[in-house]
């Protein structure tokens, strides 16, 4: 049964004091945003907001002399964003019946499931190992949604679960390529396909894709790491190419559909419960002593991102940068648009 969103509003008042970590992002939250992407050297990143569910088109700031200009348009690599849009897909399947989440992975894929061990290195691309049904068969459909699994955030070896599946939160890649393999058998149709029919055609984000075009490559802006990642297939769990204003609205789609919203915040997993962190089917949940958000962050070469909304009153916001020093920017936005002292910029895995 999902847990509704007022649940969450609610256990605010029993949240516990925000612990501090290593990673402290919120002490950039004070600074005003474009001189931060100055200090920080952050040559490009664009934002849109969201007022009470609504998406506004993008801001931009560049802080460097870019070849081309930004526009407002602009495209970056959403990386771990991407996850998100995946998890729309997959709890559509459920509420039309075509995807139990209770049901184990080995129902889908009785057949076993061909593992790439180096799906970033075309180079190593042949290099798998096939998954057996009776690894598959202890894994439920629902724990690649929320990072329970047990399988690793990414491995160039045999892909195994470290612990028993549903027991405990462990980021997992991995476990988003996998959900990718379930989608394909559950719908008969490339994922590409999936995402185009389910996310992008109905909600209007025309200027997104999950593999480099030339349409995309026009307006892509180019990551400030030498290694970057050019995705030529897509990746369920990182090869999204957007904009901020497109991403916004696929925000808004979900907190618009109050079944899928529901769904999202059913049964969360604990992740860090010192800062009032969980994890919902697709999205994390951070719960503060007066609200309840979504969040998700996002990680590729070059490339950082941030997405968070408020469930209460559906302010929020999407960030895209092409540094890997630009998470820090997220803090400022959030202060902005939905003020709190956020635990989740105390999250380790942010730094």
């Amino acid at each position: 049964m999902a847990i509704p969103r007022r649940a969450f509003i609610a256990a605010g008042a029993l949240a516990p004091f925000l612990a501090s970590c290593a990673t402290d992002l919120s002490r950039f939250g004070g600074e005003p945003f474009p001189a931060l992407a100055r200090r920080l050297r952050v040559c490009a990143a664009s934002y849109a907001i969201l007022a009470a569910g609504k998406p506004s088109t993008a801001t931009v700031v560049s802080s460097c002399s870019q070849e081309p200009p930004i526009r407002p348009g602009a495209v970056y690599q959403a990386a771990s964003l991407t996850k998100p849009v995946t998890a729309f897909v997959a709890l559509n399947l459920v509420r039309e019946g075509r995807l139990d989440l209770q049901a184990p992975v080995s129902r889908c894929l009785p057949d076993g499931y061909k593992h790439r061990q180096h799906p970033f290195n075309p180079q190593k691309a042949a290099l798998v190992d096939l998954v057996p049904a009776s690894t598959l068969a202890q894994i439920p459909v629902a724990t690649l949604l929320n990072h329970s699994s047990g399988l690793p955030n990414w491995t160039s070896g045999k892909l195994v679960p470290a612990f028993e599946p549903g027991t405990r939160w462990q980021y997992s890649g991995e476990g988003y390529a996998l959900l990718q393999a379930v989608i394909s058998a559950v719908t008969g149709e490339a994922y590409e396909t999936c995402v185009s029919k389910s996310v992008f055609q109905p909600i209007g984000m025309r200027h997104s894709a999950l593999h480099l075009t030339d349409n995309i490559r026009e307006r892509l802006v180019i990551g400030s790491s030498r290694s970057q990642l050019v995705f030529s297939e897509a990746n369920a769990a990182a090869s999204l190419y957007t904009t901020a204003e497109d991403y916004a609205k696929l925000i808004s789609a979900l907190l618009a559909d109050t079944a899928l919203l529901d769904q999202t915040l059913a049964k969360p997993i604990a992740v860090d419960p010192a800062l009032g962190l969980t994890w919902g089917y697709g999205w994390g949940i951070e719960t503060t002593n007066h609200d309840a958000y979504l969040w998700h962050w996002g990680n590729n070469p070059g490339y950082r991102a941030f997405a968070m909304v408020s469930l209460s009153s559906r302010n929020g916001f999407v960030l895209f940068t092409n540094s890997a020093d630009g998470m820090p920017l997220a803090a400022p936005l959030a202060q902005a648009t939905i003020p709190a002292e956020h635990g989740v910029f105390r999250f380790s895995m942010l730094g």
